[in-house]
């Protein structure tokens, strides 16, 4: 089965949305600086509010920065994150003129990935150590970090079939 297609930004933040998902201590991770963070930083700043209009200036002079640090943190952690996400999509998958920017022919032996004018690589069923899969990406884990995504609204009902038949045949054991 030879599939062919082009990663897009949003496939892109979907696989890593997914691959955060896939470990506790990336749980955690995410967890704290997507709510912990900025729950912190609402909930102080409602304190030295608080602690403003009740008159304690003692407080509000000794929590002033750390409170503003907190607050600056959770604003940018966000921006610098999507900043990554961004940067790491243009340079794992520069614009291609020369047709679509992802292949894989996949079989039973193996899976050839092509990047048309960069290069190609094979992995066989072997060393694919994990799957990852949601209706948005899936996701074949080739080390404990890296891996292939495929994005099924873009193959054809019978591709999905096919592809679900591989991956069981060859994934379901583990």
């Amino acid at each position: 089965m030879k599939l062919e297609y082009n990663i897009t930004l949003a496939d892109w933040k979907a696989a890593i949305r997914l691959h955060s998902r896939q470990k506790l201590g990336r749980r955690i991770h995410f967890f704290i600086f997507d709510y912990v963070i900025p729950a912190l930083a609402v909930l102080s700043l409602a304190y030295i509010i608080f602690a403003n209009l009740s008159g304690r200036e003692d407080t509000v002079d000794a929590l002033l920065v750390p409170v503003s640090a907190l607050v600056l943190l959770a604003i940018l952690l966000p921006i610098v994150r999507n900043y990554q996400i961004k940067k790491s999509f243009k340079g794992i998958f520069p614009p291609s003129e020369t047709g679509p920017g992802y292949s894989l022919d996949i079989d039973d032996e193996r899976i050839l990935s092509t990047r048309p004018g960069l290069g190609e690589a094979k992995y066989y069923w072997k060393g694919i150590c994990g799957l990852a899969r949601n209706e948005k990406i899936i996701l074949l884990y080739i080390s404990e970090i890296l891996f292939l995504g495929i994005p099924p609204k873009r193959l054809s009902p019978d591709q999905r079939a096919e592809l679900n038949d591989l991956l069981a045949r060859h994934l379901a054991k583990r």
